[in-house]
């Protein structure tokens, strides 16, 4: 008998468990754990549509990007101090 309380006990606790995960993913606009395996199955065939070296040329793309607008922050930072240095001379 003390392992049917035990196994009702744990059955109650994962139930508990399951609700408060529910009410958890629901703070966040997703309807239970059916919602979330649905998204995830989303998730996965939307990404399953890309390819990896795709990723890897926008990744590449974007990093080239950045270090471009770097050195054009760089030499707008100079021309706004020889500006200043100018105006100050004046």
């Amino acid at each position: 008998m003390q392992r049917v309380d035990q196994a009702v006990q744990q059955a109650e606790a994962i139930f508990r468990f399951t609700e408060e995960v529910d009410r958890r993913l629901a703070e966040h606009g997703i309807a239970g754990m059916t919602d979330l395996v649905r998204m995830y199955g989303q998730f996965r065939d939307a990404l399953g549509q890309l390819e990896l070296r795709e990723l890897e040329w926008a990744s590449a793309e974007a990093a080239r990007l950045s270090k471009s607008l770097d050195q054009i922050c760089t030499e707008l930072a100079h021309l706004s101090a020889l500006k200043a240095s100018l105006e100050v001379q004046h």
